[in-house]
């Protein structure tokens, strides 16, 4: 049996994202996904089991892109708003970058696909974003971060770097410094 083409399995789970972006999670089919790929449906059974399969590897391969792209440049050892600005602004140019992507991701957490196996990945969560619950920690001992559990501060930073993507994407206000500047202090005064 010859290997399998990581090209090709690339391509499927790429599929995946397009088609969510285009249409949402919901209407992802099997046989879209292979069409959208490229490849034969029989082919796709080669790679993956089946739809659950593919949907939970495409979280994986994302959340493991989104999360280096986040920690890109960081270091705990500046100052902590600096630290955490910087943070934001990776996340929010990989959202910016990447839309079928996060996309993807957004309806993925809201979906019951995110059930399957969520003892799992929250601790995966908890494992790749080490750096930002540690940024957290070193704010709250310094009494510069709001004494809040790490992941409701995270669900509130995650969201608000969401809506800010959201609002460039659907052209509901023009990127702009200032407006960078706006949303990272609007989370700042948010958190501290």
């Amino acid at each position: 049996m010859r290997p399998l083409d990581p090209d090709k399995r690339e391509k499927i789970l790429n599929s995946v994202f397009v088609l969510t972006g285009k249409q949402g999670l919901a209407s992802v089919t099997v046989s879209g996904i292979s069409k959208t790929a490229g490849i034969a449906t029989g082919t796709l059974y080669i790679y993956f089991k089946n739809k659950e399969e593919i949907v939970q590897l495409a979280y994986a391969a994302v959340e493991d892109k989104m999360t280096q792209a986040m920690y890109r440049d960081f270091d705990i050892n500046i100052p902590i708003k600096q630290s955490l600005k910087q943070i934001y602004i990776n996340m929010l140019n990989y959202r910016l970058k990447n839309y079928d992507e996060t996309v993807f991701i957004d309806q993925y957490q809201q979906s019951g696909y995110i059930q399957l196996n969520f003892s799992k990945q929250l601790a995966e969560y908890e494992k790749q974003n080490k750096p930002l619950y540690d940024l957290l920690q070193k704010g709250q001992q310094e009494g510069i971060i709001k004494a809040l559990d790490a992941i409701i501060l995270i669900s509130f930073f995650d969201g608000a770097v969401r809506s800010c993507s959201t609002g460039i994407i659907q052209k509901l206000f023009p990127l702009s410094q200032q407006l960078l500047d706006d949303c990272f202090d609007m989370i700042w005064r948010g958190m501290s």
